[in-house]
C-alpha cells in the first residue's frame, strides 16, 4: 500500500517564490555532522533539538562572519547571526526528499488527480449525509446504513440536489445582489 499526498514543499516564507534557499540547496553529511551552505562554507554548531510539534530535529548553525560577505546572503538569509538550518532526523529527511522529488512527476501527478477525485466524492457525503457516524451498533446495522447512505447520494445526484453548500468568498460576499 502507497500512501499518495502531497508534501508540503516548503516551510520558510520566500522559498515556494524561489527567492530563498531551502534546506535542499544544503548538501548535508549525516555520518561527519555537517552541513555545507550554497557558499561553499561549513556549519559550525550541529545539535539535536525538539521542534516546536515535539518532533527531533537537527539544528545546524552557520557562522555570520562567513554569512556577512557571501554573495548569496540575500538568497539564502536575513539573520543578523548567520543562516540557521533546521533538518528531521536523517531517515525523514531522505523520505521528505524523494517523496518532494516525486511529487514533482507526471504519473504522481496522475494517481494525485484520482485521489482528488475520490476526496471530492466522499467529502460531500460527509458533510451532506453525515457518513463518518454510525447511527448504529453492530457491523451488519452499520454496513447497510454505509449502502443507504450511498443510494441516498446516488438519488440526490440524480434529482440535481446540491450536495453541499458552495463558499462564497468574502470578496463575492461584499458584491451588492442583483
Amino acid at each position: 500500500m502507497e500512501l499518495v499526498g502531497p508534501v508540503k514543499a516548503t516551510t520558510v516564507k520566500g522559498q515556494a517564490t524561489g527567492d530563498v534557499f531551502d534546506n535542499t540547496r544544503f548538501p548535508v553529511d549525516w555520518d561527519q555532522r555537517r552541513a555545507l551552505c550554497p557558499g561553499g562554507q561549513t556549519g559550525v554548531e550541529w545539535r539535536e533539538g525538539r521542534s516546536q510539534a515535539g518532533t527531533a530535529v537537527t539544528r545546524v548553525r552557520f557562522a555570520a562572519r562567513h554569512c556577512g560577505p557571501c554573495e548569496l546572503r540575500a538568497s539564502c538569509t536575513n539573520a543578523k547571526t548567520g543562516r540557521n538550518l533546521t533538518l528531521r532526523s536523517k531517515a525523514e529527511h531522505d523520505i521528505l526528499r524523494q517523496a518532494r522529488i516525486a511529487q514533482e512527476t507526471e504519473g504522481r501527478r496522475r494517481r494525485y488527480k484520482h485521489r482528488a477525485g475520490v476526496e471530492g466524492t466522499i467529502s460531500p457525503a460527509v458533510h451532506a449525509f453525515g457518513l463518518r457516524r454510525s447511527r448504529y451498533r453492530g457491523l451488519a446495522e452499520t454496513r447497510l446504513q454505509h449502502h443507504l447512505t450511498g443510494a441516498a447520494i446516488n438519488f440526490a445526484r440524480l434529482t440535481g440536489r446540491p450536495l453541499a453548500r458552495t463558499r462564497v468568498s468574502l470578496f463575492a460576499a461584499l458584491r451588492p445582489a442583483g
